[in-house]
């Protein structure tokens, strides 16, 4: 079992972002990303408590959403209990079929909402990748949770969330793969932190040298640090 920590930060009770009824069932995950670039899953955390200081009789329109947890690089943060629904799959337009065959006819209801937090130049870094993985497989583990994993993209279909995997469809493709492997109780030969300060010392040799050779052996072994750690190559 993947040991990790989280740290509770669960919001007050409101109508607009923790309404406290329980989940019907828990059928999967649905990943999400912030869209703030640069904010911290605390801050999101945050964000999603400050929603119960709206006024509902000011005329202005309400909004309302939540999610159970929120990744970043450093930090996993939960603000909604497990056995508690989250307005994180909310639409004004009916479920895609692959998603009501999945979750039921309101998703909110029985699945668990994922906000990867993104760097300021709109990236998941790997950090952050990495951390979401182990949470899911953390609570597949500990909570009985199917290993069904969508986009909020394709649970509603009109929302390009979360971006940078709408835009590399590769990359959630890799993230299910990740979670399959370390459920199986494969790991990558090597931690991701340590393959990247490697790169970097070859990063540095790269830019050394003129010899092509050289800088295509260079590229390769910076890629097989990639595979080894289960980054995406280069």
């Amino acid at each position: 079992m993947i040991p990790i920590k989280i740290i509770q930060d669960i919001i007050d009770i409101n109508q607009f972002s923790r309404d406290g009824k329980k989940l019907k069932a828990k059928k999967g995950f649905v990943m999400h990303y912030t869209a703030t670039k640069g904010a911290p899953a605390q801050n999101i955390s945050q964000y999603f408590r400050n929603l119960k200081l709206q006024d509902p009789n000011d005329k202005v329109a309400d909004r309302y959403a939540g999610a159970q947890y929120n990744v970043d690089r450093f930090k996993i943060v939960q603000s909604i209990p497990n056995d508690e629904r989250a307005y994180h799959c909310g639409s004004s337009q009916p479920y895609l079929p692959d998603a009501i065959k999945a979750f039921g006819t309101y998703p909110n209801d029985t699945t668990i909402g994922i906000e990867m937090c993104i760097e300021l130049d709109g990236s998941i870094h790997e950090d952050t990748f990495q951390n979401a993985a182990d949470l899911v497989v953390h609570l597949i583990q500990t909570e009985n949770i199917p290993n069904t994993i969508f986009t909020h993209k394709g649970v509603v279909g009109w929302k390009d969330c979360p971006l940078p995997w709408i835009k590399k469809t590769s990359e959630f493709e890799r993230f299910k793969k990740l979670v399959k492997e370390k459920l199986e109780g494969g790991k990558p030969k090597m931690d991701p932190k340590d393959a990247n300060k490697v790169i970097e010392f070859l990063k540095a040799a790269y830019g050394v040298t003129t010899d092509k050779e050289a800088q295509a052996e260079i590229k390769r072994l910076a890629n097989e640090l990639r595979k080894a750690s289960g980054q995406p190559i280069q």
